[in-house]
């Protein structure tokens, strides 16, 4: 795997293995007596804290009460605030203990013990109350040490708090191989699929082993779906990402198109949001998983119909595939079925010519005042890099840049950064067009950064304006295009992640031909 795919792993398992205990209560003002109550910048008194914890206003996604806490908890983390919470957590109200445990699991650092808070986290796994019990599951796993955790967690009389501690350390990385071992023989199958389905994700696991694996927990997951209802659909989305982790694409696919055809509704629940996961990692949904999304869009529920159908909509090339497959159908149902998937999105995937680069930084008035400004500047631009290199980009839309300016634009590119890249349009056209070795070096560093989400939407208009002489980008360029695998990207969403990946290969796409076209 390389560098870039392992980083788009690791992030996509920390989003699903998302802290337990975080809530988004949107656009709500906490109300107590009649008026909002405020925390200072000074650490809030307990019963503040208390009303805080207990009101749910310690819950609101960056309110000042979940701010002033956390912040506290920051400066001191086995201070007063955390012994206030903790204290909260020991005995009350259910419902109070439980929101003060959720809110100390959203504190922990990730990776990092906590033995003040895993000391107590280990009495609360044995409480009485389930909720409890449940709540302090991931609290104790995710600040225990790995002995103690592995010691405590096997022997819980619980099966619900024995789930919920394995959920948890799914996405801790290998560190618990040896307790998911444990697990995957526990008596009960809600605990056994996440014990395996840790013990898939660990890297390096062969094929063979992966297979095996996958299929024992295809074997329990029936059981377990019975006994927890819908709350199993999560396993989907975090069964593809551990797969993904040593890049068993085949097998992914192939455990989603056994899921799709389960009798067992809960089960195929499972399978479309493993299916949500797989179109977003890699581009072959039309392909190995399009007709088992089909039937069950064509014979789900609605609920589960609606949710498949959200699914192929995730990806335009599935869309499209999908589009395709019912409109060539006869029956009424495919009718339905293309009108309800209705009409997939169309992308604009050209790529600017460079005079249209250039023209969009057109130096507005005319050049005299920026040539004399640029007059100003030494050789080797220090102060105002980037007004610089903006207003490099600007003049060769108004007649190209002297032998000054020129050198100057060189100068700005040798130093790195995004502007290098911004430049290389520059730079190209004044230098690399009369000098082979400058654009044998463009082709080089450009080619190399042609996926890349920030700066790759500079390089790819000059390699198309370079056309022949941009031939040794070609490797690079079908290696992306070809790649089963979608480009490492950093978006708010699934579709924009998914949006970006098959626009920037369109992109390649067009770049490619270009230069293929250009050589003799």
């Amino acid at each position: 795997m390389t560098d870039e795919r392992a980083i788009t792993v690791e992030q996509g398992m920390a989003a699903e293995q998302a802290m337990v205990g975080e809530c988004a209560v949107a656009d709500a003002q906490v109300m107590a007596r009649g008026r909002v109550m405020p925390l200072g910048p000074a650490m809030p008194d307990g019963r503040t804290i208390e009303w805080a914890v207990g009101s749910g206003a310690a819950a609101v996604a960056a309110g000042p009460e979940r701010t002033a806490i956390f912040e506290a908890v920051r400066a001191d983390r086995d201070g007063p605030m955390t012994r206030v919470l903790l204290g909260l957590a020991d005995a009350g109200a259910v419902e109070m203990r439980v929101r003060a445990i959720e809110l100390l699991c959203s504190l922990r650092e990730f990776g990092r013990t906590w033995p003040i808070v895993a000391e107590r986290a280990a009495a609360y796994v044995v409480d009485p109350e389930p909720a409890v019990r449940m709540a302090a599951a991931p609290l104790f796993v995710a600040t225990g040490e790995v002995e103690e955790v592995s010691a405590r967690l096997p022997g819980s009389a619980d099966p619900a708090v024995r789930m919920a501690g394995v959920n948890a350390l799914l996405g801790t990385g290998d560190r618990f191989a040896a307790l998911f071992t444990t697990l995957s023989e526990d008596g009960d199958p809600t605990v056994r699929v996440p014990a395996v389905l840790g013990l898939s994700g660990a890297e390096g696991v062969p094929w063979a082993r992966s297979r095996a694996l996958n299929d024992a927990i295809l074997a329990d997951l029936p059981a377990a779906v019975d006994r927890i209802g819908l709350d199993a659909r999560s396993w989907g989305s975090t069964w593809a990402w551990r797969l993904a982790r040593n890049d068993h694409e085949d097998e992914c696919h192939r455990v989603v198109r056994t899921l799709l055809a389960a009798e067992e509704e809960g089960v195929r629940w499972v399978g479309v949001e493993m299916a949500a996961a797989a179109v977003r990692l890699w581009r072959t949904g039309p392909v190995e998983i399009l007709p088992a999304l089909a039937e069950v869009a064509a014979g789900a529920g609605p609920a589960l119909r609606e949710e498949t159908l959200r699914v192929l909509r995730l990806s335009g090339d599935l869309w499209r595939a999908a589009a395709e497959r019912w409109a060539a159908g006869t029956g009424e149902a495919d009718r339905l079925t293309a009108r309800e998937l209705g009409e997939p999105p169309r992308v604009d995937v050209a790529v600017p010519e460079l005079h249209a680069v250039f023209a969009a930084r057109r130096v507005v008035g005319g050049r005299a005042g920026v040539d004399a400004w640029l007059a100003e500047q030494p050789i080797e631009v220090v102060e105002s890099r980037r007004r610089a290199a903006r207003a490099l980009i600007g003049l060769m839309a108004c007649g190209g840049l002297t032998e000054r300016q020129g050198r100057q634009a060189m100068s700005l590119f040798e130093r790195g950064s995004v502007l290098k890249y911004e430049l290389a349009s520059v730079v190209w056209r004044v230098h690399g067009v009369v000098d082979a070795g400058i654009a044998d070096r463009l082709v080089g560093e450009l080619a190399a950064v042609v996926g890349d989400q920030y700066v790759g939407a500079h390089a790819l208009p000059v390699l198309a304006d370079m056309g022949r002489h941009a031939a040794g980008a070609l490797p690079r360029l079908t290696t992306l295009i070809d790649a089963r695998r979608r480009l490492p990207v950093n978006e708010p969403d699934t579709e924009a992640e998914i949006r970006f990946d098959e626009t920037r290969r369109a992109q390649l796409i067009v770049v490619r031909d270009r230069i293929a076209t250009d050589i003799p």
